[in-house]
């Protein structure tokens, strides 16, 4: 997405030669020429690469029309404006951030019409806080444009006012492959119908950008290095067959323009947000209350499995809680189709509706079990507080101060919950030790060790004492009303 502020022309500096002498001395030595002008080029290309010329030809003639420039005008900002140009920078080494331009009366970004009557896919970051959406056809047309949103995945729909339209044809992503053809259409720094090729460079990118309320998760993205730039947002990505593999949302930049590493969502997704937004207005997605792992080589030999996704977190009183899912379960299938990443998972439950019973396959202690669970419907759940602990002396080989659940001091302190009977409660974490590393707070309390039992501080240190240092060990701790695993690697 970019500004009014790019929309200034650059004025075009030709180097134009002394026309007329040049001019007259070719036209003489053609005069005086015996033979015929040579029209041959000096470079014949091989068939194929004018064959592959050929098909980026024919891509950009199925594709342009269907591309439109969106010029929204913003009522208010709706992110930190720290100074970035493009909408979404990522700048390695430093905290990602989410960034959209200066406050402007105008801000515009691409997007592709899906629809002939007048249905148009963008990103929700280019018409986020507009009062007003003007779009503008490959044909010079303009409309005013009435937008329906989903904020959590970054997509929006403009609907204009016209029928006939040419639209474009959405992929199947799940068929991407790494190294296929990548070609990117929109209006980088406003200059629109603006087409660049390159390749999938990669799958499956999970990343989360922003903070608080401005944050959104970016559930197996598509990258590319084709060149992608401010004002590129919302336009499509497309593959060789001419149709949309992804709608272009962000990049990676330690300048604020193409380092040839964007983002796009994938038209699947795109394609489930749209047909809710046309049929109910907005997005009702399902939730379960656990949160799923790409596992590790060492987690697969571990847990004994090739492919799955580790429970790290149960919440209490969630549709997984009631259906009795357990951290450290390994999620094998969900309503018979095998689950082979995060991103299989969460796309599964979230569209999933609310109120459907769904069998889900885990493996538990060595042995393969279903569970049945009622999805309920998504609400982000509010992080756990945490509370302040008297300091003490770090003990172990893990980096944390513990003290037992029954001590009355303990409980008063870190303001224990009542069903709270027993366990290893943390009551400090030392900076920098393999547990704070690993995000264990004050207040937690460590139920097991390397899947061993600490109902209390001594059990806990005992178990610590036996382990070698070196060794990663899984530790199962109850924070408020959640259940979390993790792994730390012992001093």
């Amino acid at each position: 997405m970019t500004n009014q502020a790019l929309h200034k022309k650059v004025p075009f500096v030709l180097g134009i030669p002394v026309v007329f002498g040049l001019g007259a001395m070719f036209a003489m030595g053609l005069r005086g020429s015996a033979g015929a002008q040579n029209t041959k080029p000096p470079v014949q290309p091989t068939a194929q690469a004018l064959e592959l010329q050929t098909a980026f030809e024919q891509v950009a003639a199925a594709i342009r029309p269907s591309v439109v420039f969106i010029r929204s005008r913003q009522n208010t900002r709706t992110a930190q404006d720290d100074g970035g140009a493009n909408p979404f920078d990522f700048t390695p080494g430093q905290p990602r951030s989410f960034r959209m331009p200066r406050q402007r009366a105008y801000a515009s970004g691409s997007g592709v019409i899906v629809r002939g009557d007048g249905y148009i896919l963008t990103n929700d970051h280019v018409v986020q806080g507009a009062d007003k959406v003007l779009v503008r056809l490959q044909d010079g047309r303009e409309f005013s444009g009435i937008v329906k949103r989903d904020f959590k995945s970054d997509l929006a729909l403009v609907k204009i006012d016209a029928t006939g339209l040419p639209s474009a044809q959405l992929a199947d992503s799940s068929k991407a492959k790494v190294g296929q053809w990548g070609i990117a259409f929109g209006s980088p720094f406003g200059l629109n119908d603006t087409m660049t090729v390159g390749i999938v460079s990669s799958l499956h990118r999970n990343q989360q950008i922003g903070m608080g309320a401005n944050g959104r998760y970016y559930s197996s993205l598509i990258q590319t290095d084709a060149s992608i730039n401010p004002g590129n947002s919302g336009g499509p990505l497309v593959d060789l067959y001419g149709r949309v593999v992804g709608i272009n949302v962000a990049i990676e930049s330690p300048t604020g323009g193409s380092v040839g590493i964007g983002f796009a969502i994938p038209s699947n997704t795109a394609k489930y947000v749209m047909e809710q937004l046309i049929t109910k207005g907005s997005v009702t997605r399902g939730y379960m209350g656990l949160a799923p792992k790409e596992m590790t080589y060492d987690e697969q030999k571990r847990y004994g499995v090739k492919k799955g996704v580790l429970v790290m977190q149960v919440q209490d009183g969630t549709p997984a809680a009631k259906a009795g899912f357990q951290v450290e379960d390994v999620i094998l299938r969900f309503n018979g189709k095998p689950i082979e990443s995060e991103a299989d998972f969460r796309e599964a439950v979230a569209r999933t509706s609310p109120g459907t019973s769904v069998p889900i396959i885990v493996k538990r202690n060595d042995s393969e079990k279903t569970i049945n669970v009622t999805i309920g419907a998504a609400d982000e759940p509010k992080a756990p507080a945490t509370d302040n602990a008297p300091k003490a002396e770090a003990r172990g080989k893990v980096g944390i101060v513990v003290g037992d659940a029954t001590d009355p001091q303990v409980r008063t302190e870190l303001k224990l919950k009542a069903d709270i009977k027993t366990g290893a409660v943390v009551v400090e974490v030392v900076p920098g030790s393999p547990a704070a590393e690993a995000g264990v707070m004050p207040g937690d309390v460590v139920e097991r060790i390397d899947g061993k039992a600490t109902p209390n501080a001594e059990a806990l240190t005992n178990v610590v004492k036996s382990l070698p240092s070196g060794k990663e060990i899984t530790i199962v701790i109850r924070r408020g009303n959640q259940q979390i695993l993790t792994n730390i690697e012992l001093e």
